[in-house]
């Protein structure tokens, strides 16, 4: 089969490596092969220069005439098949920090069965997943935690929409050659400097309006509390008092932040990073906090019932009145705990927790 178009939109964030290589002596036979070299990407970005890369990418695969004869075991961490997918369309996940070697992994065998076969395989990103690492001359260094939240948010938003859209990388193989030339020009000029004006003015509203409560902060960036922060950088924010229920901060980085009193409840906090954070008072009731990391952070007077805990850690963490009926504790970690009695130490334990 032909490789027609091969594009990696920014290729030392993620530069996608996709093959189709014939099996000897097995007439329209192919193994489909990824490889990607990964590592941050720099743009500039109106008067500063903004770092990142990708936490967690789709590798997106549909099939056009071609069996899939057999989809491979992968022994690799940063690679995983979907289950949940159908005979002309399988996705992989792909996590780009664990790609350390170079080598190609043979994902499934294929089998032409006609003259118009072809595959068309996507690398595609939300922005929940855009890391930045470094930010340069888009603000003063010295605005709250709130604020600089929300805008990274929109720096993250404005990456993923005008370098990472609509796919990071994509490769077309056909069993026709073709003549015409792939046209990798996928950007209207028009709509990216709509989008670079649209984020100056949100930089210039956020820095200079008054407030500073983070719900009114976001609402003024058009961005939604309960959905919009998924993976994002909050540090240090202020959340007290605030009602995010059923919000989804999964894999964001809350270290040091202030939510007392906060309305959490049925919250998505998976692998969320909450060490040192004050969640005095916090209402969690049916919270999902797997992999959270709740290190040094205080739930005193909070309420944990049907919450999930399933291999957190809460090393050094202030249980103090905590409420902790009917919560999932397998695999969690405890240590070191002001306010656990021994009763309920024993209690835990029964449930799977570790001491």
């Amino acid at each position: 089969m032909y490789l027609l178009e091969c594009h990696n939109q920014c290729p030392d964030c993620f530069s996608a490596d996709l093959k189709l290589i014939p099996v000897a002596d097995k007439q329209g036979e192919y193994e489909f092969y990824f490889n990607a070299k990964v590592n941050e990407q720099q743009e500039s970005i109106l008067d500063g220069k903004v770092k990142f890369s990708l936490r967690l990418a789709k590798l997106l695969v549909t099939f056009n005439d071609l069996d899939i004869l057999e989809i491979y075991d992968i022994n690799k961490d940063y690679i995983q098949i979907r289950k949940n997918t159908s005979k002309n369309h399988q996705e992989w996940l792909i996590k780009p920090n664990l790609l350390k070697d170079n080598s190609s992994v043979k994902l499934a065998k294929l089998k032409a069965v006609g003259d118009e076969s072809n595959l068309t395989a996507q690398i595609v990103i939300d922005k929940s997943n855009v890391v930045l690492t470094d930010i340069e001359g888009l603000w003063v260094h010295n605005i709250t935690p709130n604020k600089h939240a929300i805008l990274e948010r929109k720096v993250a938003e404005f990456i993923e929409k005008v370098y990472l859209s609509p796919y990071v990388s994509r490769a077309i193989f056909s069993y026709q050659k073709s003549e015409t030339t792939p046209n990798f020009n996928h950007k209207n000029n028009q709509e990216i400097e709509q989008k670079i004006s649209s984020l100056k003015n949100v930089i210039q509203g956020i820095y200079q309006n008054p407030q500073e409560d983070f719900n009114t902060l976001a609402k003024k960036a058009n961005l939604n509390p309960l959905i919009d922060f998924v993976g994002a950088n909050l540090i240090g924010v202020n959340l007290s008092g605030l009602n995010l229920s059923s919000a989804n901060f999964q894999d964001a980085n809350l270290r040091g932040a202030d939510l007392t009193d906060v309305d959490l409840s049925e919250a998505n906090l998976q692998n969320t990073k909450l060490n040192g954070v004050d969640l005095s008072g916090a209402y969690l009731e049916g919270a999902n906090l797997t992999n959270a990391n709740l290190t040094n952070a205080s739930l005193a007077l909070s309420n944990l019932i049907g919450a999930n805990l399933t291999n957190a850690n809460l090393t050094n963490t202030n249980l103090q009145n905590t409420s902790l009926g009917q919560t999932i504790v397998k695999g969690a970690i405890f240590a070191n705990n002001f306010g656990l009695n021994e009763e309920k130490k024993q209690e835990l334990i029964s449930k799977g927790a570790i001491f």
